[in-house]
Order: C-alpha cells, then structure tokens, then sequence
C-alpha cells in the first residue's frame, strides 16, 4: 500500500477532456505541459529519491504507442531533478484496461501483474510512483506493494486527477 496520494484535481470537466486527448487521441505533446501544471498545484515532498510511472503491457503500448505515465514521470523527474526509473517495474501479465471493470474487480485483475526487474534498486529508497488518474487506486496499491516488498521505504503515488 502507498504511503501518501496526491492528485490536482478531480476526473471531470476540462481535466477530464485534457486527459482523454492526452492519453487516447494521443496527443503526447500534453505530457510535458500536464506535468508541469501537476507539479504546480500540488505540494509534492521534494524528498524523493526514485521517479518511476505506473507501467504499461508491452502489448499495451504497442497499441497506444506510448505509456502516458512515462511522459507524466518524465516531467515530474526533470523539474526536480530526480533520477527516473522508466523500466524497473514492469508490467509482467496483461490485463483488461482498468476502465472497463467495477471496483473489486479492478483489484483481481491486477494482481500479481507487476514485478521488479532489480529489486534491489528500490530497497532503502523513496518512490514516487506516477500514474493520470487514481480511481479505486488497485493499481497503484499493488504497485506499490511490489515495491514495499523490495524494501522501499516509502512511496508515495503521484496523478493528475482522481476519479469521484
């Protein structure tokens, strides 16, 4: 389980349409400027020693043609200069996309999906995990508990928006 959320602003409205032309028209030159604008309104704890984006399948992004929680992370790790880990946690089964099920399903269909390829990089470290949009917040979670297990210290989940 993470140790702390934070998210700008609700899913709906001018966010909402500013995520769905980021992540599925894809308009990926909305991902500097969104991070960005994420990093201005929230008060992120700079004590942080690891960036990593929530992962995509690699079926996934072949479909999309880009993870947008890298894009996201990307900028958060720029602004504050703080190393990026864009392929250490690792998406290892793929799943339905979150959109598409209820909340207790959401939990089961990401279980056991992700694992570290060095674990040993996250032990005794602070992580800041980056996804668009916490809903149930099942993924993240079990992020989260992937990195716990390799002895993080702390993470805390980062997103653009949260789901009500």
């Amino acid at each position: 389980m993470f140790d702390q959320a934070l998210s700008v602003g609700y899913f709906e409205g001018p966010l909402r349409e500013a995520i769905h032309q980021f992540k599925y028209r894809p308009c990926r030159s909305l991902g500097k400027p969104l991070a960005l604008w994420m990093l201005e309104h929230v008060g992120l704890d700079r004590d942080i020693d690891i960036v990593m984006p929530v992962p995509l399948h690699t079926r996934r992004l072949r479909q999309r043609g880009f993870n947008q929680a890298l894009l996201l992370a990307h900028g958060v790790s720029s602004a504050y200069n703080i190393p990026l880990s864009s392929d250490n946690l690792a998406r290892i089964r793929y799943t339905r996309p979150q959109v598409e099920l209820s909340g207790s399903d959401r939990i089961a269909n990401v279980e056991g999906a992700f694992a570290l390829r060095q674990p040993e990089y996250v032990e005794g470290r602070k992580v800041l995990l980056v996804d668009d949009v916490f809903t149930t917040g099942s993924t993240l979670n079990e992020c989260s508990t992937v990195l716990k297990e390799a002895g993080a210290l702390n993470v805390s989940a980062l997103t653009l928006a949260r789901a009500v």
